[in-house]
């Protein structure tokens, strides 16, 4: 007597006198009863077919006596060959409940000879180099940085705070591609990949199959539901979500659905969609969709075709990568640099921003681990490793466009545009242009044209001089406004000069409270006399500071309440009282026009 279990919907049971075949398998959601479709065979007689509940009595009785009067049989053999089918049949149904989707264990297997390799690899000092060359050989081309940064993120899965990245791009752009191309590189039984993934699924995995795995999402849904539990699980590192359900009875009562797991997110999304000001825990990468880009892209894409390329040094490479993730061992690591780091104050969301940088830094040491000493904890004996300045350089360099990324106003696309249409508008010596104009010069969807000359116009990048709407169209000039060049310019002098300061020493205690005290000797205090008086006069010499650096850079320009409100994000009211104030003083000058006030900066200052 055994059961055989041909697949979950088709299960057999054979004795020395009856065959029972469970066809549509056991209902694993009903504890109660187990209600089974039978089919019951005797020799060669035509089988006899049932559906009843086997944890009913009067069913099973009844189909007992039904078999016996069917052939004959005696009651007694009968009865021991059924209830024995129901007795292996519930601990089949038991076992399922207590390991329902068999968790798997990781199949990922070095040899000794891997291991070495991955090691002296991930010691080597051309480590970056190396892996770029992988890369390359992978397929992944032009990319470097945002190959380099995802590879690292995914490295992250082993790390007690995983990191994650969301990465942006039109379609066509080989998002997907390069989702396939990074998840070839991870072991087996180490990530999770899904081409999409439901608002609500995410509550409903179980633990288990995110907990230090990578989640590959290759289609990223854009909405509030999708987005949330993602951000709740990389910043909490768990989901609970309680619903309303009936029992079967009928009854309303609560159930609670947790997943408790160290998400690392690695996820494509189109670009179109602004990311960024939605604060999100994630970093955003966008990808290259230059035309040199494509040229690369489609050289490569040539090979392919004309077998050029050799499959076996792709193979090798991404089984190479695949012993070097599985080479890293979970380590604390602490940055002692960590109170040098400051970030521009004209970056959005900085408190988000801070914390992404913080933890890609410590990912890049995580990395580095085989090249970083091990130390120990006096009090606690724990082993870590510290960060050091070439991984904040290195963290630096390749985090760079992503927050210069984050001042631009504009978005991935209206920048390309706008920077298209500067060379242009410089190729053919004019400052004005219609519509038409540009369709002539670029193959653009007009509804698209129509939204990139919208966005450009709300943010002041473009001005309508003439035209009409419905003849011929809007005339445009460029305004060539210059504040998100001075933002960036100001960020990248503010990371050199954070660089300049961790090449020495990691800073001391007391040297962070003596820059303590000398704050709190020059910071007016709210309870200082004057105090509202002296922060407006501050605020006001910030203003007048920045008019000194645009005329720097454009003498003899007219400033609207706009362009110094582009710079300090305050509001037109505020920075109108300021510049009223300026002028009162007679630093500035105005005049009104077009109903706006326009200011210059007086002779002298």
């Amino acid at each position: 007597m055994s059961l055989t279990i041909i697949n979950s919907k088709f299960i057999t049971y054979t004795s020395d006198l009856l065959t029972i075949d469970v066809l549509g398998g056991v209902d694993l959601m009903q504890l109660e009863r187990m209600i089974s479709t039978l089919r019951i065979s005797y020799k060669d007689y035509p089988p006899m077919r049932s559906t009843l509940d086997l944890y009913n009595d009067n069913h099973t009785d009844k189909l007992i006596r039904s078999i016996c009067e069917k052939w004959e049989l005696k009651l007694l053999e009968v009865s021991k060959t059924v209830h024995t089918f129901i007795c292996e049949l519930e601990n089949y149904k038991l076992e399922r409940l207590k390991y329902p989707k068999g968790k798997e264990l990781s199949t990922f297997e070095m040899s000794e000879q891997e291991r070495q390799s991955a090691k002296k690899y991930l010691s080597d000092k051309n480590l970056i180099t190396n892996l770029k060359t992988d890369f390359k050989n992978l397929g992944i081309l032009g990319e470097d940085e945002n190959a380099l940064i995802l590879f690292m993120a995914m490295a992250s899965h082993k790390y007690e705070n995983p990191f994650s990245v969301l990465c942006l791009a039109k379609s066509g752009i080989g998002k997907s591609y390069l989702l396939q191309k990074l998840s070839e590189c991870m072991p087996q039984n180490a990530y999770s990949f899904h081409t999409q993934i439901s608002e609500n699924a995410l509550y409903y995995f179980d633990s288990h199959q995110l907990d230090g795995k990578v989640l590959f999402i290759e289609d990223l849904g854009w909405t509030n539901q999708m987005l949330t539990p993602l951000s709740t699980l990389q910043t909490q590192g768990k989901l609970i979500k309680t619903r309303a359900t009936k029992n079967k009875d009928g009854l309303l009562h609560s159930t609670t659905f947790e997943v408790q797991a160290r998400l690392c997110l690695i996820a494509c999304a189109y670009s179109e969609k602004n990311y960024e000001n939605l604060s999100l825990p994630f970093l955003c990468l966008h990808l290259n969709h230059s035309q040199t880009q494509d040229i690369e892209i489609m050289n490569y894409q040539r090979k392919i075709s004309a077998g050029l390329i050799d499959k076996t040094v792709m193979s090798e490479s991404a089984q190479r990568l695949k012993c070097v993730l599985a080479s890293l061992e979970p380590i604390r690591v602490i940055n002692p640099f960590a109170p040098l780091i400051e970030l521009p104050t004209d970056l959005p969301h900085p408190r988000k921003t801070l914390l992404l940088l913080l933890h890609f830094i410590e990912v890049v040491t995580f990395f580095h681990q085989h090249q970083r000493e091990q130390k120990a904890n006096e009090q606690t004996g724990e082993i870590y490793i510290e960060s050091t300045p070439e991984d904040i350089k290195l963290a630096f360099a390749l985090l760079t466009n992503s927050l210069l990324r984050k001042v631009d106003e504009l978005s991935t696309t209206a920048r390309g545009f706008c920077n298209w249409l500067q060379k242009y508008l410089d190729e053919a010596q004019t400052k004005q242009f219609t519509a038409l104009d540009i369709r002539k010069a670029k193959s653009i969807h007009p509804r698209t044209l129509n939204r990139y000359l919208k966005e450009l116009t709300l943010f002041n990048y473009l001005q309508i001089t003439g035209g009409n709407k419905y003849r011929g169209g809007f005339i445009y000039k460029l305004t060539y406004l210059e504040n998100t060049l001075c933002v960036q310019n100001g960020i990248e002098t503010s990371l050199k000069n954070t660089l300049e300061r961790i090449g020495g020493e990691p800073p001391q205690e007391t040297n962070e409270k003596e820059s303590k005290s000398k704050d709190q000797t020059t910071e007016p205090t709210f309870f200082e006399k004057d105090y509202k008086r002296i922060r407006i006069n501050e605020k006001e010499k910030h203003t007048l500071k920045i008019l000194m650096e645009l005329e720097a850079q454009n003498p003899s320009r007219e400033y609207i309440i706009s362009d110094i409100t582009a710079i300090t994000k305050r509001s037109n009211q505020t920075e109108g009282r300021h510049l009223k104030t300026l002028w009162q003083q007679g630093k500035l000058q105005r005049t009104f026009r077009n109903k706006k006030y326009y200011y210059t900066l007086s002779v002298g200052q």
